[in-house]
């Protein structure tokens, strides 16, 4: 049996370099992983089936079964029983499916042995950011998230997550993108130089979100709530939305601003960074 923790992430960056006509995207993003998690277990069975329960409504076909059935097709292993129990939001821009996804590949790597190099292509085909939740941490993520280059990074640096009561379609964002496309930039070797060094006001000068204005022409309702919290600092959504985020000065700060934005009906937890994606909890052979 396997219990793990499945880290959220953050794109402090997210850069939209190209739209190609295959429907992806080349990006430049910087991650960062939070303290928000999911929790799985996984139990190896002897025979071929696989079945997942969560206490979310995600599907009969998820990232998790996916990950777990294309793992078993490589490399001719028994299915396995996953149970899922969230805790990151989802349709929020805080890379929860794929989280999920990484977090069933590692386990089963490490169950059967194999080398995560081997099974980085099967993260690919899940999704693009299942290969970067696989290790999480900072990272700079490029291409159409295969380019994964880790940042060692022991700061830590606070945040306060705001989650609308509202998702958005990924899917939808990029095609409304690729219609008005926003090639405004941000400097992710400044930002990460920035994480790096703990400095705040220059991590809150570089984080921008090239979809973000995107999703506001989707959802007004979501620049709503960005102009009221805006009010308690810089903000910056996180994927394509819908849940933003702020820098805080410090743990203290988090918890008190995210107290705050919840007595004004705007629903915000205190988080702070993470050097790793996933954390096992428990191993039995």
């Amino acid at each position: 049996m396997i219990k793990l923790r499945v880290y959220a992430k953050l794109n402090l960056a997210l850069n939209v370099l190209s739209c190609e006509q295959d429907g992806y995207h080349q990006l430049d993003m910087v991650n960062q992983s939070i303290s928000l998690f999911d929790e799985i277990r996984i139990v190896p069975r002897p025979d071929d089936r696989i079945s997942v329960h969560c206490d979310k409504n995600i599907g009969v076909i998820n990232t998790a079964w996916t990950s777990a059935s294309e793992f078993a097709k490589k490399f001719n292993t028994p299915g396995c029983d996953i149970t899922i129990k969230k805790g990151i939001p989802m349709k929020g821009g805080l890379g929860g499916s794929s989280a999920d996804a990484a977090g069933v590949l590692v386990a089963l790597a490490k169950w059967y042995k194999i080398p995560l190099e081997q099974v980085y292509p099967i993260a690919e085909i899940v999704g693009s950011d299942v290969k970067y939740m696989m290790t999480g941490g900072l990272a700079r993520v490029g291409g159409k998230g295969e380019c994964v280059q880790t940042v060692e990074s022991d700061s830590l640096v606070d945040f306060v997550v705001i989650m609308p009561p509202f998702g958005l379609s990924t899917r939808k964002v990029f095609e409304t993108f690729d219609q008005n496309p926003d090639f405004n930039f941000a400097n992710n070797d400044e930002l990460i130089k920035a994480v790096k060094n703990e400095d705040l006001p220059q991590i809150r000068n570089h984080v921008r979100n090239g979809l973000q204005q995107t999703a506001f022409s989707i959802e007004p309702k979501l620049k709503e709530i960005f102009d009221k919290v805006s009010e308690f600092g810089k903000v910056c959504m996180t994927g394509s939305g819908s849940c933003l985020f702020l820098v805080a000065d410090s743990l203290v700060e988090s918890q008190f601003l995210a107290e705050k934005l919840c007595k004004q009906d705007i629903f915000a937890v205190p988080v702070e960074s993470r050097a790793f994606g996933i954390e096992f909890v428990e191993f039995k052979i």
